[in-house]
């Protein structure tokens, strides 16, 4: 019975040695509770990551960019902020962020000062942190607000639907004035693959825009996105549609990103020359941009027209880190 027991021991090991080499070919009827459960949780585990996966490839943002980018939603995106400005809602969140961001500019300057002055700590603290939270963005010693590369506006990519309904929204609210300029300033592709040869996915477009932000008031951005969906001719210009922009989907990249600065000048005076001393802001972060904005709540109601804004793009370190052979199609 002893040498039966020590040959039973032997077998039901080389059975378990064989099982964890060859874990699939044990039959259920040998498996513990424990490996039914954590074969369970891996299926959970498995699924949970293959609908993610059908998620991500169905292009949320590009189906929600499709949907706005029609009359009929900037009409009702129009009516909506025009009963907001009838209201007086939008001269009250101008004056909130312009009151708290004068707030924050004289706590971070004056920052013994500020502390005898009640309630200024609070309403420059709840203002830089609305502006954080919500768009991304930090402030400055000078009141100007950029939004961090980092910042959620990432995942939403880009689509014209964005711009068609911002553009009804921000001129609807300063009473029908143009105050917002949209530019396709640059289209060039990135050989990605190294064959010298356009493929899909290398496209690029460079978007700038310039005007009065609400709340936000004046300010400037420039964005590279990497082009998904739209119609780009042979000579890479953007195809138009009875004299405006046909719908482009592009995605945000930020490995692509790169050393950029903006200014923005604001002819007070209407002379139409834009001065030295009529700078609002030079931004020249020390990080990479895929993104460079600038945004100043103490000037407000703007008209685009008299916003200058000037974009610096150097390339150098994309060619540095990812040795791809960078080609523009046109300069505008």
């Amino acid at each position: 019975m002893r040498i039966d027991g020590d040959a039973a021991d032997a077998i039901n090991q080389s059975k378990n040695d064989f099982y964890d080499k060859y874990e699939y070919l044990k039959p259920e009827c040998e498996k513990s509770w424990l490996e039914k459960a954590k074969e369970w949780i891996d299926s959970a585990c498995e699924w949970c990551k293959d609908l993610w996966n059908k998620i991500i490839d169905f292009d949320f943002f590009n189906f929600i960019g499709k949907l706005i980018h029609s009359e009929g939603f900037r009409n009702f995106v129009t009516f909506a902020v025009g009963i907001f400005y009838q209201i007086g809602g939008v001269w009250l969140i101008k004056k909130i962020a312009e009151l708290g961001t004068i707030a924050a500019v004289f706590v971070r300057k004056h920052p013994i000062l500020s502390s005898y002055i009640p309630g200024l700590n609070v309403v420059a603290d709840m203002t830089t942190g609305f502006f954080s939270l919500t768009l991304g963005a930090d402030m400055d010693d000078d009141g100007i607000y950029h939004m961090r590369p980092d910042c959620l506006q990432q995942y939403a990519h880009y689509t014209t639907g964005y711009d068609d309904v911002f553009r009804a929204a921000v001129n609807k609210a300063s009473g029908g004035e143009i105050t917002v300029d949209a530019h396709q300033s640059q289209i060039f592709w990135v050989d990605l693959d190294g064959d010298k040869s356009k493929d899909e996915g290398e496209e690029f477009i460079i978007w700038s825009w310039k005007g009065d932000y609400m709340n936000l008031g004046a300010g400037a951005e420039t964005g590279i996105y990497q082009v998904k969906d739209g119609e780009i001719d042979e000579y890479g210009n953007y195809i138009m549609e009875n004299g405006e922009y046909s719908y482009l989907y592009a995605e945000v990249n930020r490995e692509y990103s790169v050393d950029m600065t903006l200014e923005l000048y604001h002819d007070s005076n209407g002379d139409g020359i834009f001065s030295d001393d009529e700078q609002l802001y030079k931004h020249e972060p020390d990080e990479l941009q895929w993104w460079i904005t600038g945004f100043d709540p103490l000037v407000q109601n703007v008209k685009a027209e008299d916003l200058q804004a000037v974009t610096t793009i150097d390339f150098f370190e994309l060619w540095r880190k990812q040795r791809y052979n960078v080609r523009f199609f046109q300069r505008i």
